[in-house]
């Protein structure tokens, strides 16, 4: 019986360490940034770890040809280049935390999964 308490108060333990672990990877992606680009660089779109945009770079050239179209295409295509740079760089954040193991509900936690 006393075994099966330590056992218990060691996987709550652990369970705290990964909470805390957990939440150092959270700040983390909130900082981190990741880059999207499309038509060589013309457009560029930088998203959070957490898949916010903070920042959308169209050259001047690109605007100045008048084609919209054009122009919101290119937005879009290093948008989502953006996005899955920063999904790809959380979970490769989570296997830090986790080891690589997939622990039910906790891929829950990656922006965009």
């Amino acid at each position: 019986m006393f075994k099966q308490l330590g056992q218990m108060a060691a996987m709550a333990k652990q369970a705290g360490e990964l909470k805390e672990r957990m939440r150092e990877m959270q700040d983390r992606l909130q900082q981190a940034r990741f880059e999207g680009v499309a038509a060589g660089g013309a457009v560029r779109v930088e998203v959070s770890g957490l898949l916010q945009v903070i920042d959308c770079q169209i050259a001047p050239a690109l605007v100045q040809t008048g084609d919209a179209p054009t122009v919101s295409r290119l937005v879009l295509v290093a948008t989502n280049a953006a996005l899955e740079n920063a999904r790809k760089g959380a979970a490769e954040a989570m296997a830090e935390v986790t080891g690589g193991l997939d622990l039910p509900g906790l891929s829950g936690l990656i922006p965009g999964r």
